[in-house]
């Protein structure tokens, strides 16, 4: 079975449009045909009622005319195959007969003869038998408001036709015969018009509910396609998105690979030349330091050995900048706490001013219960631990670039840390100016400085805030700078607590 529906899957693949516009089309031309059939469906319901019960009229006149041939014992032989031609089942019952006092195991609807048609030789009552339901008070007003007796009859006909319930007519002539009436097509059961709206109205539904689905499906290469291009924003190293669906999908997914694999040839090409650029200046340096030893001036000995740094530092910030060593470290879930808190400790024991305050124990209070309790707060002892799934290597890397901006331009530097259930939030301060609002995006850009001269006895490279920038984005963090009041600057870090 399997098998069978596999291959008349891919027999039909064969037929489905390649092009989006194809299948949307595709998609209109089939919602429109069953909405089409639905309507037609529902037309014809509402055609072949009104057939139905224009029928029915017309039988009121013929079952006045068999009450008056019942009536005369001549015809009475005839009358049950009179009857037949018209599609009627009719049966003579003796006046003795109580079987129909019950028909359908509950009792008669009686049909109340207008006066004016009392007349002699002309039934005396008339009761409905249904199986289920009843004539409405407006339906028997209708009917008892006739002028003759043909009317009567056929308006009689008709309500039970427009009512759609199975129903036998019981008619008591002035002899005491008993005349029982049937109709197997008109007095049968149908479905009401409310009904066949409502089934119109969930078939038109459940037709929105599938094509939406079909919809989305069509538009599922581009969710992945989008879904791929925000997960993998800074990743073109990963693997190609899957090149599927209509033939405009297929194109942009293949070219999005395409562009990703220039990207990462190009990010390779750069890598690889800083790489050799390194490797050829620090062969020459590494020299220059050689022979900066023999120089007898220690004046000048120590001003070229400090350019020498100077360079080198220029060169590790761009390679670190530029390279991909932040990918290449594995995530690992580590105590944040103790991380931030052995950077800060580093610093204390060089003699730097840098403090760092922890969060604060975690607290709770009582509960009311029938035992009692009271609103005391309590507090866990101890150091708290905040575990945090990171690349801590990176992490250091960038908290140590912003306590080493806050000591060079805010002369000291006052690490805070919080948590809460989903966030990790580091607060750096400073006592120093400050930064402009108008430079506070700017400072991240590579090589920006807000000092405008490239002088390093001012600023540093201009890489420093750049490379943080992309640590805290690698974890899906956020970096906010804001100058407090009076001076000083405060940097805000936080980061998304996923464990």
């Amino acid at each position: 079975m399997a098998d069978m529906f596999a291959k008349f899957s891919n027999y039909m693949r064969r037929y489905k449009p390649r092009t989006l516009g194809g299948r949307i089309f595709l998609l209109m031309m089939l919602g429109g045909l069953i909405i089409a059939v639905l309507s037609a469906m529902a037309s014809y319901y509402v055609i072949e009622r009104d057939e139905r019960i224009g029928r029915a009229y017309t039988l009121g006149f013929t079952i006045r005319e068999l009450v008056r041939i019942a009536e005369n014992p001549e015809f009475e032989e005839n009358i049950i195959d009179i009857a037949a031609r018209d599609g009627m089942t009719m049966r003579i019952l003796p006046s003795d007969d109580v079987g129909t006092l019950l028909l359908f195991s509950r009792p008669a609807q009686h049909i109340a003869m207008p006066v004016r048609l009392a007349n002699t030789g002309w039934p005396t009552s008339v009761k409905v038998h249904f199986e289920r339901g009843r004539l409405s008070a407006e339906q028997r007003a209708t009917i008892e408001a006739t002028e003759n007796p043909s009317l009567f009859f056929a308006e009689l006909s008709r309500e039970i036709a427009r009512l759609g319930l199975e129903a036998q007519v019981e008619i008591m002539m002035p002899s005491g015969k008993r005349i029982l009436v049937h109709h197997n097509e008109l007095w049968a059961n149908y479905s009401s018009p409310s009904l066949v709206f409502l089934m119109f109205l969930m078939g038109v539904a459940a037709v929105l509910v599938v094509f939406a689905g079909l919809a989305d499906l069509l538009a599922g290469p581009f969710k992945r396609l989008t879904r791929a291009i925000i997960d993998h924003a800074d990743d073109v190293s990963g693997p190609p998105v899957e090149e599927r669906g209509p033939t405009e999908a297929r194109s942009m997914a293949a070219a999005y690979n395409d562009l990703r694999e220039r990207i990462s040839r190009m990010l390779g090409d750069r890598t690889r030349m800083l790489a050799a650029i390194s490797h050829d200046l620090r062969t020459p340096s590494t020299r220059l330091r050689l022979r900066a030893e023999f120089i007898e001036n220690d004046e000048l000995r120590e001003t070229v050995l400090r350019d020498l740094d100077e360079m080198d530092s220029l060169l590790n910030d761009a390679l670190d900048f530029l390279g991909d060593w932040i990918a290449k470290e594995e995530e690992r879930t580590v105590d944040f706490i103790s991380v931030l808190e052995a950077i800060c400790d580093d610093y204390a024991d060089l003699g730097r001013p840098v403090s760092f305050a922890g969060p604060q124990p975690l607290q709770f209070s009582s509960v009311h219960t029938v035992f009692g309790g009271n609103d005391d707060a309590h507090s866990f002892e101890g150091k708290r631990s905040i575990r945090l799934s990171c690349r801590p290597g990176t992490l250091k890397r960038a908290f140590t670039n912003l306590i080493e901006n806050a000591l060079k331009y805010g002369h000291r530097a006052n690490v805070s840390l919080e948590a809460t259930a989903d966030t990790v939030l580091v607060t750096i301060r400073d006592e120093g100016p400050g930064i402009p609002v108008e430079h506070q995006d700017k400072v991240f850009l590579p090589f920006y400085r807000v000092e405008g001269s490239r002088a390093r006895s001012t600023g540093g490279s201009g890489l420093g805030l750049s490379i943080v920038k992309t640590v805290i984005d690698a974890h899906d963090g956020r970096i906010e700078l804001r100058n407090l009041p009076g001076k000083g600057l405060e940097v805000i870090v936080s980061l998304p607590r996923r464990v």
